[in-house]
């Protein structure tokens, strides 16, 4: 006997629509409130109202921690990590990558607002190229004496070590003859009298202060580099609807770890694995609400050592290289509970420079390329 399918009645079907569009109806409230950045929670008092961390990163295959709970190991193109759900408070975040250093920051979440931040991850051993005053005819660098940086850092290039090499089977190296103008020639050509008039009127009370004008200025795409006295100040110069968000943060508690600090609102952090991991930031992202109302300008942390150079890492307006005393440092502009300063190369007696998009590194014998990866550019 073949089964046959009897359909609904007319009456079963008109009661059963009704029934479905009452539920979703229904739950329109709840899912409006998912959205807004709301969460229930048992034993508490229902309804909790949380945020979102938006964490990027520049190096594939970091691992980024939030709270000390393993969220997410970038990818190719997966490199940020967006979860919401986050009770409102400071969070721990840190990312790292094996044989590199690791960036830690405490960041406030706030209610239905997403907090952003941009980690970088310095190698502990960096890359160079070597560039010599002499080559061989074959083109091959002459070391005549070893490296200051022997030991601290990997060469990229080939090299010939030879202590008692003849000026006269060696050719003269332009690039180095080119590159050593970046180093002699005097950095009196980088004031602009336009900033520094700007500055006067920021940093100088009335007319007959005698505070200290900054003399050396770098502006990139909005953001302004400056020295005074013995400080470097990063300033915000562009259009203030672009400004990032750290640049008028509200002071915040620090991170206190609770037992319950490695779960969201939801539940353990897992659930961001499920649900919560988004591209599409379904929640506000964090602007500051009136530029004109906070002075844009955050002083660079150089650990009491004195500065002798500065400039943008290449291609980033979050962090500026330092050299100072002890080596080249890179330091991210965010001072959110603290600035990250992670070594780029270090020794006493270094000249740093920032060129077409790459960093030069002077010891007085040879100058070193830092080996910047593509993961940056």
């Amino acid at each position: 006997m073949t089964p046959h399918v009897k359909p609904l009645s007319y009456r079963h079907r008109y009661w059963f629509f009704y029934l479905l569009a009452g539920i979703f109806v229904a739950s329109l409230p709840f899912l409006f409130l998912y959205a807004s950045g709301y969460r229930f929670e048992l034993g508490k008092s229902g309804l909790v109202s949380t945020g979102g961390l938006y964490i990027a990163a520049e190096k594939t295959g970091a691992r980024i921690f939030i709270n000390d709970e393993l969220v997410r190991e970038t990818r190719v193109f997966r490199r940020a990590f967006y979860a919401q759900g986050f009770p409102e408070g400071t969070h721990k975040v840190h990312v790292n990558k094996p044989g590199h250093h690791t960036w830690v920051k405490e960041l406030p979440v706030y209610s239905h607002l997403v907090t952003e931040a941009q980690a970088f991850n310095l190698p502990l051993i960096p890359e160079v190229k070597i560039i010599t005053p002499w080559r061989t005819p074959a083109g091959v660098n002459v070391v005549t004496s070893s490296s200051t940086l022997q030991g601290k850092v990997t060469f990229t290039n080939q090299y010939l070590l030879e202590p008692r090499a003849n000026s006269a089977t060696m050719i003269e190296n332009s690039e180095f003859e080119t590159l050593l103008e970046l180093f002699t020639a005097t950095t009196t050509e980088e004031t602009n009298s336009g900033l520094v008039e700007r500055m006067r009127t920021t940093l100088t009370t009335d007319a007959t202060s005698t505070e200290p004008i900054a003399t050396t200025t770098k502006e990139w795409r909005g953001v302004m580099l400056f020295e005074v006295g013995d400080d470097v100040y990063a300033r915000f110069v562009g259009t203030p609807s672009n400004m990032p968000y750290y640049y008028c943060a509200a002071p915040f508690p620090p991170y206190q770890p609770t037992a319950t600090s490695t779960k969201t609102a939801s539940g353990v952090l897992k659930v961001a694995e499920a649900m919560e991991l988004d591209d599409d930031l379904s929640l506000e992202v964090q602007t500051v609400d009136n530029p004109e109302s906070c002075d844009p300008t955050i002083m660079m942390d150089r650990k009491g050592e004195e500065v002798s150079y500065f400039d943008f890492f290449p291609n980033s307006t979050d962090l500026v290289v330092i050299g100072s005393e002890s080596g080249v440092y890179v330091v991210e502009i965010d001072d959110r509970a603290w600035q990250n300063r992670q070594p780029l190369i270090t020794g006493e007696d270094l000249e740093v420079r920032v060129y077409n998009g790459a960093i030069y590194v002077f010891d007085g014998y040879y100058i070193y390329q830092i080996q910047i990866s593509q993961d940056w550019l």
